[in-house]
């Protein structure tokens, strides 16, 4: 079973040839000591890890997306995959997209929308320099999300009285759901973006989207 030195190799290489897959990983230009590396990868890569996972067996702690591999085992929080919070439109805000909302299956992507103060004070929009959001069925369960590290906390967008301004929004396709693989699936789907207010509103604003192969 191939160890440490060669799978520095496979990180480099894979950091150079295939940029965005290699979400969690160990810095291949240190040396290190354990006997299990983990390794978390973009929802889309499954090919990588079926490489990775070939190759390394044991000595790779995998995970693509939200699910472990090659388990499917679901690893991220039930709170996470949960959407909480009254519709924006009752704290007098009103959240549309400025284009049509379109991602790629097993990617994520930041896309602005229009919020809308219709309120006659100032709101101020709680973020980590985006808005939340969770892509869901018809019936409203959440089946996809961006899971991976936020680099910004505490941004704040304001939007004063009877304004709009654009705000983006982060959207991603990891499946929550074992039974759709490690990405959402191209289709038509549910967009739910979770503002959060100043004044501890928790929102949510639906709008369609579509996942494209």
């Amino acid at each position: 079973m191939a160890g440490w030195e060669s799978l520095r190799v496979d990180l480099r290489r894979l950091r150079e040839e295939s940029p965005g897959a290699l979400v969690v990983f160990p810095a291949p230009d240190f040396e290190r000591r354990e006997r299990r590396f983990r390794i978390d990868l973009a929802a889309w890569a499954t090919d990588i890890a079926v490489m990775l996972n070939a190759k390394y067996g044991d000595v790779v702690d995998l995970r693509v997306g939200a699910m472990t591999f090659p388990a499917r085992q679901l690893w991220v929080t039930d709170y996470s995959r949960q959407l909480h919070g009254e519709p924006a439109e009752s704290a007098g805000l009103d959240v549309q997209p400025l284009s049509p909302l379109t991602v790629r299956t097993g990617w994520y992507k930041h896309q602005d929308v229009l919020v809308t103060n219709r309120t006659a004070h100032e709101q101020v929009l709680l973020t980590n320099g985006h808005l939340r959001s969770a892509v869901t069925d018809n019936s409203g369960s959440v089946v996809g999300l961006h899971v991976g590290p936020h680099t910004l906390a505490g941004v704040g967008f304001a939007i004063e009285p009877h304004q709009s301004r654009p705000v983006p929004v982060l959207i991603g396709t990891a499946s929550v759901v074992p039974d759709l693989g490690y990405a959402v699936p191209p289709g038509q789907w549910q967009l739910v973006i979770a503002p959060q207010t100043d004044n501890g509103n928790m929102l949510t604003a639906p709008m369609e989207i579509t996942i494209t192969p």
